[in-house]
């Protein structure tokens, strides 16, 4: 089935407007968040429903259920992979409580892109996002170790979730964001103050 597209940011990925997301999926009782029981065979065929009815992006992040939503996204595009662009996170640790905290030091950002190609069974992710903001690294460090994995062609385009217009300007002055991914819907409308315009005048899809 043919989808409408549009061009993710500044990038060369036409995706289709709507994705596939992949949070639930990860749950189960070891993850803070629980969604509730998750059948993984159901998980594998709403994936490859989807992508047979055209949608051609799917977002994960290794913090969904640590690790195993990327596992099953990677089991559901086992011969699919050309036909789908995968966007993925880093940035979000687990503690040894089971909490998490966040560090996007260049080396962590290194060890959590190769444990997410394993997971995904790719070679390369095509959009890269920093999950949440670090407060005790530079984003400008973070930023830096991005586009080098982009020059070794583990990563096609980077962007940002969750980072406010302040970060944002700061890593505009190194390249471009293809991306802005932030909470919004009919009850969560802070972004419309400022994310959304600042967005739109640089050309990063929100």
């Amino acid at each position: 089935m043919q989808q409408l597209t549009r061009r993710l940011g500044q990038s060369d990925l036409g995706i289709t407007k709507v994705g596939i997301g992949t949070a639930p999926i990860g749950s189960a009782n070891d993850w803070k968040i629980y969604w509730g029981p998750q059948d993984e065979d159901e998980a594998l065929r709403a994936i490859e429903t989807a992508i047979d009815l055209g949608v051609n992006w799917i977002d994960t992040a290794p913090f969904y259920g640590w690790g195993r939503a990327e596992q099953i996204v990677g089991k559901a595009l086992r011969g699919k992979r050309d036909k789908v662009y995968i966007f993925t996170k880093c940035g979000t640790l687990r503690d040894e409580q089971g909490d998490w905290y966040e560090s996007l030091k260049p080396e962590s950002i290194r060890r959590e892109v190769e444990a997410s190609l394993r997971n995904l069974q790719t070679d390369y992710i095509d959009l890269y996002q920093f999950h949440d903001p670090d407060p005790h690294t530079p984003i400008e460090e973070s930023w830096s170790a991005l586009q080098t994995l982009i020059q070794e062609g583990k990563v096609r385009y980077g962007g940002l979730s969750n980072h406010p217009v302040a970060l944002m300007e700061r890593v505009l002055s190194l390249g471009p964001i293809a991306s802005n991914q932030h909470q919004y819907n009919l009850l969560n409308r802070e972004t419309e103050r400022d994310v959304l315009p600042f967005s739109q005048a640089h050309n990063m899809t929100p």
